[in-house]
C-alpha cells in the first residue's frame, strides 16, 4: 500500500467504528459487523493508539496527530527515571540481568 503522501492527508473516523474500554483494555469495534454467531471485528489498541484515536477529528493530518502525541509525552528525564526504576525492580526480582 502506498502511504507516502499520508502525512498531509486529513484523517477522519469511520462512523461505524466505536472505541470501548473493557476491564482496562481499549478496543475499536466495528458496529456495522454482522454479529452472527456472536462474532464481531474488534481491534485492541494500547494507550498511544487510544490517544491518537481520541484526537482524530476530521481536520488533523497524520503529521498533526504525531505532533500532538509528541507534545503529550512525558518529559524525557521523568521518562528516563521511570524506566530506570522499572529496570532496577526487574533486576532485584531477577526477572532480567544486567
Amino acid at each position: 500500500k502506498n502511504t507516502r503522501g499520508i502525512n498531509n492527508m486529513v484523517i477522519k473516523k469511520n462512523e461505524n467504528i466505536v472505541a470501548r474500554k473493557v476491564h482496562g483494555s481499549s478496543f475499536l469495534i466495528d458496529i456495522s459487523d454482522n454479529y452472527s454467531g456472536d462474532k464481531c471485528a474488534i481491534y485492541e489498541i494500547n494507550e498511544t493508539g487510544m490517544f491518537i484515536w481520541n484526537n482524530i477529528d476530521g481536520t488533523r493530518s497524520t503529521e498533526e496527530l504525531a505532533t500532538l502525541l509528541k507534545a503529550a509525552i512525558i518529559d524525557y528525564q521523568i521518562l528516563h527515571d521511570d524506566v530506570k526504576e522499572f529496570i532496577d525492580t526487574l533486576i532485584i526480582r531477577q526477572f532480567v540481568e544486567a
